[in-house]
């Protein structure tokens, strides 16, 4: 595993707290799913100005750089967000790269299934963010944001149709 950020913020970022994430993450997913990790590599890079939060592909993840934090306190939450999304993408190694779904039009599972599974692992007493009593109140938090992002007019259908041909 290798990490990849800019020389301009290395100083704030601490490869230990990442690795060790990783490494329990791994561990419980590998004993969870009952597969070994199933790449050669997964290697972490964050980029300036990169307007997500994270993106897995195989063996790799890219981060927003805004992760991390430029100054010598964490605010705990962002912490605990940070954790989740790490978690969430590692997940993906396995639900969306190694199995994934058929067609586009389930792609709401993918997401649905590594969300929960982040906050499920992290419930887990050997990783990082599992000091945190509150990892059930923050899955909630979510879930009541997502559901008032979906009560609004603007929302679209959990699954649409995906043209293609072929």
């Amino acid at each position: 595993m290798k990490i990849y950020v800019r020389e301009t913020v290395k100083k704030y970022f601490d490869p230990a707290e990442h690795f060790k994430n990783t490494k329990c993450s791994i561990e419980y997913f590998e004993d969870l799913f009952g597969t070994p990790y199933p790449f050669q590599k997964l290697d972490h890079i964050y980029v300036a100005d990169y307007n997500m939060g994270a993106m897995e592909m195989v063996g790799a993840i890219i981060y927003t750089e805004s992760y991390i934090p430029r100054d010598e306190k964490k605010p705990r939450p962002n912490f605990e967000n940070y954790m989740n999304t790490i978690i969430h993408e590692i997940s993906h190694m396995w639900f969306g790269n190694l199995v994934t779904m058929k067609w586009w039009d389930d792609l709401w599972l993918n997401e649905s299934f590594a969300n929960f599974i982040a906050f499920y692992c992290q419930s887990h007493e050997k990783t990082l963010a599992a000091e945190n009593q509150y990892i059930w109140s923050n899955f909630l938090n979510d879930m009541v944001w997502a559901q008032g992002i979906d009560s609004m007019s603007t929302t679209h259908p959990i699954a649409g149709t995906c043209m293609h041909s072929g």
